[in-house]
């Protein structure tokens, strides 16, 4: 009982509804770590060992670099820049003249300050003279922008230092001094040329960092800082730069930087971990669902759904088009991470996740869908090629054709052939007109005929499966076969009357058994009084009370050969009520082997009962009564002497099991076991037991009509007799037929 649970809540619609959940729970989760480890791999995280090898920390510690210089160095001060001697006027112009393709041109400076330019084409001239000063003024207001952006950008890093050294006169411009600049683990010297005696060359920035106490020096080439190194070299100033020791608690935007690249340094292998441990689940419960899909229990049939109906091909075209859009929609927006930050990002990654979701739930409704339709075997009978091939194969099966129809197809084919030959050959549209209304004509005929023919072997699998009212009208049949429909629709008449004759013989026979069952039973009654009170008299006559003794035996096997096929009749016409209940299979055959204990230890026999558990079956208790009853009696009657006779009652995943098992005292190898169930056929053919032959097919009728069944096997001169009946449920209730 145990294991039958277990497997039907295996199959049950809860356990179900729990995997989806489960699936559903699982692929969230490995969609968000998924999400979070991609997102790291666009921003720093999985392949750098510290915040300080990273792209981005070299990137804004450049861009620092280089404000540091500019407004240092180059832009000083609004005013400076407003005047513009902070402009480079020369590669201004340069620029204009490429911006506005004009010709060659020559520059006249004076005390590094440009007084005149002269075009070779005095168009080019006249154009620069008009829009450069508005250009130089433009470039100016760029300056501008550019010196508050950086300023703005120093005031915000607090954790980066920085000291610009004059190496003439020793004036320092810093937010630090050089000296505690030195002593940082982070930190830079540059003078575009020498750094500690380390060369440095202009496209080369020399940066090191202590590593607990070791030293480690890095050369790392920037083309972002050609333009500072040559402001130094040509400057005389010397560059201390570095990053704050107190990244690791500091409020400062590397510190915040350095925190963040730690945590999911950190967090990287649990969310690969974690996403692993989800697709795991993800993919047990989805193989557990198709496993499972249009099943109750392991042995049940398999129950279609809506989309089951839809044709596979179609299904699988569908499934296949939203795996490439989402394929499409998922690359778009994993390559826009690395572009977005903040409520943009999240929202991104929320879609990503939603889609992903949907692209699950339709896998798994595709997967079920597709292990339905092979637990159905209609894998490709369910598709748009088995159907079309169905439905040509429909007007070709079973169909009759005369000679003459074959003649005409010949005839269609060669008057086909010379119509197109002559089409062919003539310069008239008339032979080709005259061809396509042939054609059509040909074409409308042969579909007739098919339908003809399908309408006709319609009505004969109705036919044959017991239904004589699917007649089939020649009206309406092509006259080519218009004697086959004829033909059909005799032969459903005559069946109908066969079968009319039949039921009505077997009416008749049932009738017959009752009413003469029932004359006897008068005379036979009266009989077996007298009898009773012969019994009663002192008959003083050793013989004569043998004599009434048997007349005592055999009148009552007479009653009880009456009152069995009575009830074999009844039976085997379903006229018989049935009262189901919940009985206990095992209280029964031992409340039957009680009522039988005086001609059980008569007969020699040991009786053996193997019931590990009460069994409860949805049965009439009568009929089974009498099931018990017959079946006992029929091993006490054929049961050889001296030996055990095994009663053995279980359950399987629907049925309640009785099985008697017995050797024969007669050979029954060359008994025909079928015929066992028959009416008056006994395994004794020399008839010298007693018995008329109707127990067992009383117990097969009485099996059948509470849908249960009888089985008889013999292994050598082992006879064994099983009963199986529904068992009881929660969802059973009385009825009665």
């Amino acid at each position: 009982m145990a294991t039958k649970l277990k497997k039907s809540k295996l199959y049950s619609a809860k356990t179900k509804i729990l995997a989806i959940i489960l699936v559903l729970c699982s692929a969230l989760v490995t969609c968000l770590n998924l999400v979070y480890v991609m997102d790291m791999s666009f921003e720093p995280g999985l392949s750098y060992n510290s915040y300080f090898d990273t792209e981005t920390f070299y990137s804004q510690y450049s861009q620092l670099v280089r404000a540091v210089v500019n407004t240092k160095l180059v832009f000083k001060s609004e005013e400076n820049i407003k005047s513009g001697n902070a402009l480079n006027e020369e590669k201004v112009i340069y620029n204009f003249a490429l911006d506005n393709d004009l010709g060659e041109y020559v520059i006249y400076s004076e005390a590094n300050a440009v007084k005149h330019v002269t075009f070779s084409n005095s168009d080019d001239q006249e154009y620069f003279n008009n829009r450069y000063p508005d250009y130089k003024q433009q470039a100016i207001q760029d300056q501008l922008y550019e010196y508050e952006d950086a300023i703005k950008e120093l005031e915000r890093y607090t954790d980066f230092y920085y000291c610009l050294v004059n190496t003439r006169t020793g004036n320092e411009v810093s937010n630090r001094e050089a000296e505690e600049i030195e002593n940082l683990k982070i930190n830079s010297f540059l003078d575009g040329r020498y750094t500690k005696g380390k060369v440095v060359y202009d496209t080369e920035y020399y940066y090191n960092y202590t590593d607990e106490g070791k030293l480690v020096n890095y050369f790392y080439y920037d083309n972002y800082l050609d333009s500072v190194s040559r402001i130094l070299l040509n400057s005389g100033y010397t560059l201390y730069a570095g990053v704050s020791d107190d990244v690791e608690t500091g409020n400062g935007v590397f510190a915040k930087q350095y925190q963040a690249f730690e945590s999911r340094r950190l967090n990287a292998p649990r969310a690969v971990m974690a996403a692993a441990v989800g697709a795991i689940l993800m993919i047990i419960g989805t193989v557990y669902l198709v496993i499972t899909a249009g099943k109750t229990s392991k042995n049940s049939e398999v129950t279609l759904i809506a989309v089951d109906y839809v044709f596979n091909d179609i299904s699988t075209l569908i499934f296949l088009a939203v795996a490439y859009v989402s394929y499409i929609l998922a690359r778009r927006m994993i390559e826009s991470i690395y572009y977005m930050n903040g409520e943009w990002l999240i929202m991104l990654k929320g879609f990503i996740c939603l889609l992903f979701m949907i692209d699950v739930v339709v896998l798994i409704n595709y997967l079920t869908c597709m292990s339905r339709q092979i637990k159905k075997r209609r894998l490709f009978s369910n598709t748009v090629v088995g159907y079309f091939i169905r439905w040509v194969a429909s007007f070709f099966k079973e169909s009759t054709f005369r000679i003459w129809i074959i003649l005409c197809l010949i005839m269609y084919a060669v008057i086909n052939c010379l119509l197109m030959f002559v089409a062919c050959k003539s310069y008239s549209s008339i032979p080709i007109i005259i061809l396509i209304i042939f054609d059509l004509a040909g074409i409308f005929f042969a579909a007739r005929a098919l339908t003809s023919i399908k309408k006709i072997m319609v009505a004969v699998k109705e036919t044959s499966e017991g239904n004589f009212d699917k007649k089939v009208n020649p009206d309406e049949i092509s006259p080519a076969l218009k004697n086959f429909a004829t033909d059909v629709s005799n032969m459903q008449n005559g069946l109908k009357q066969a079968v009319g004759r039949a039921v009505k013989g077997e009416k008749m026979k049932t009738e017959l058994i009752t009413n003469v069952s029932h004359d006897l039973k008068t005379p036979l009654t009266s009989i077996i009084t007298y009898v009773d009170l012969l019994k009663r008299e002192e008959l003083n006559n050793e013989k004569a009370e043998n004599y009434v003794a048997i007349l005592d035996e055999k009148t009552n096997r007479l009653k009880q050969l009456i009152e069995d096929l009575v009830e074999a009749s009844k039976a085997s016409s379903g006229n018989l009520a049935v009262t189901k209940n919940k009985i206990n299979l095992r209280e029964l055959i031992e409340q039957a082997l009680g009522e039988f204990e005086e001609r059980i230890e008569k007969s020699d026999l040991e009786f053996k009962i193997n019931a590990t558990e009460d069994v409860y079956i949805y049965a009439d208790g009568r009929h089974m009564w009498r099931i018990a009853e017959n079946l006992i009696t029929n091993a006490l009657k054929y049961a050889m002497p001296k030996t055990r006779v095994f009663i053995d009652i279980f359950s399987t995943e629907r049925d309640g099991v009785l099985t008697i098992k017995n050797v024969s005292a007669i050979p029954i190898d060359n008994v025909d076991l079928k015929s066992l169930t028959e009416r008056f056929v006994r395994g004794d053919a020399s008839r010298t037991t007693e018995g008329a032959g109707l127990g067992l097919s009383i117990t097969q009728s009485l099996s059948e009509i509470q849908d249960g069944r009888l089985e008889i096997t013999a292994d050598g001169d082992v006879f064994k007799a099983t009963v199986k009946i529904p068992l009881f449920t929660d969802n059973t209730q009385g009825a009665v037929k």
